[in-house]
């Protein structure tokens, strides 16, 4: 069967690319969702008996938007396809079967190995996800299709973007505003114009990476602060941040101290489902530390990491003062991050201040704020401690 749809000339764009990873980076109402079982539909004719995955943020948002969707196309060209809710799995007529997964639970992304991945609302995940999709596609140098507005500057902006504007052959970015799709409302796009503020204009409407407002860490530059790997001198002391979990991840960020006193995170550690014996083992087999300034309240995790031979201790744990010790580094140059910690750099780009009634509050969102946890464990207890050296 045959059916002749008209895309306009971004959705064609990325129709054409050959790229392994198409993202179509867009203004709200461009067309991202209607393109995205189009794209999955021509992988499938590719591969008739192959496994794909299609991923949203949440699984509202996949309930909601991104399964009815695509349900329009498995109705049009796969009649007599199940879908099975229970496991959240359609299968075709051809054989094949295509995986419905939400990137708040990453874990249940796991599993087979498919020909293609569709991500819609790309920018709203955390980049486990991403690392999902990369995984699930290896075995068959599967393809992904991220569409997405930008939310952050983030996995989306450093994994993806950058890598395709360096010359990767492997990544193709398509950008374009809202009006691109002649039904968006052009009267609606100049309303937004006139007032919303410039950054969120530019990243809702023009599909345009900028820095949002209220970000904890605005004053960290990766052109400055992300810096190249190299051998860690042997006399600097080192040190651990360990910020706890389970279903949530745990988060290890080891840093080393200059003998000038400026601090570079070189190493990080984040796994989920990890039992405090488990996590204890891993950190101590990583390498040796002179300490590991770990989520106070959790003291029994603490005696594990010290069972299995980790100096780890309570950590200062007051959040505004931690977060100062972290920025007051930042401006003075003397945090760096190692290029390749890509869950930190994720969080970094973040982690952003509450916000009520348009006022941004002196306390941070608890969400992307594991790594970064752990960073402010170990800069603001290593630093009291050189205080109180001083004094």
């Amino acid at each position: 069967m045959k059916i002749q749809r008209k895309l306009h000339s971004g959705q064609a764009r990325a129709w054409r690319s050959d790229a392994r990873f198409v993202f179509i980076i867009a203004g709200t109402g461009g067309g991202k969702t209607y393109f995205g079982p189009l794209w999955l539909h021509r992988e499938i004719e590719r591969h008739p008996e192959g496994s794909f995955l299609v991923i949203a943020p949440t699984y509202g948002i996949l309930q909601r938007v991104v399964y009815p969707e695509l349900k329009k196309l498995v109705d049009t060209f796969y009649p007599g396809a199940l879908y099975k809710a229970i496991e959240r799995t359609c299968y075709l007529p051809t054989g094949g079967r295509i995986f419905f997964g939400s990137a708040d639970r990453p874990l249940t992304l796991e599993g087979a190995h498919c020909r293609a991945v569709w991500m819609d609302e790309a920018g709203q995940m955390r980049r486990e996800a991403w690392d999902v999709a990369l995984r699930r596609v290896g075995f068959h140098k599967g393809r992904v299709l991220g569409t997405t507005t930008p939310y952050n500057l983030g996995w989306l902006k450093v994994e993806v973007y950058d890598r395709w504007k360096a010359g990767d052959k492997d990544y193709e970015v398509v950008q374009f505003p809202s009006v691109l799709n002649p039904a968006y409302p052009r009267e609606e796009f100049e309303r937004a114009r006139q007032t919303l503020p410039g950054w969120k204009f530019k990243m809702f409407y023009l599909g345009q990476f900028t820095r949002p407002q209220g970000l904890v860490y605005q004053d960290f530059d990766p052109a400055e602060h992300i810096v190249e790997p190299f051998e860690i001198p042997k006399d600097w002391r080192r040190v651990a941040g360990i910020d706890l979990g389970y279903n949530n991840p745990t988060a290890v960020v080891w840093l080393a101290f200059s003998n000038d006193d400026v601090a570079y995170a070189y190493r990080e550690y984040y796994q989920r489902n990890r039992l405090p014996g488990e996590i204890a083992r891993e950190v101590a087999e990583a390498e040796a530390v002179d300490a590991a300034y770990c989520d106070p309240s959790s003291p029994e995790a603490i005696e594990e990491l010290r069972r299995a031979g980790v100096p780890a201790m309570p950590a200062e744990n007051a959040v505004k003062p931690g977060i100062e010790s972290v920025i007051s580094r930042l401006r003075s140059r003397r945090l760096f991050v190692f290029r390749g910690l890509y869950n930190l750099l994720d969080e970094i780009e973040n982690y952003r201040w509450k916000e009520q009634n348009e006022q941004l509050k002196d306390e941070p969102v608890k969400e992307y704020d594991h790594a970064v946890d752990a960073l402010r464990y170990a800069i603001a207890s290593t630093d009291k401690d050189v205080r109180i050296e001083l004094w």
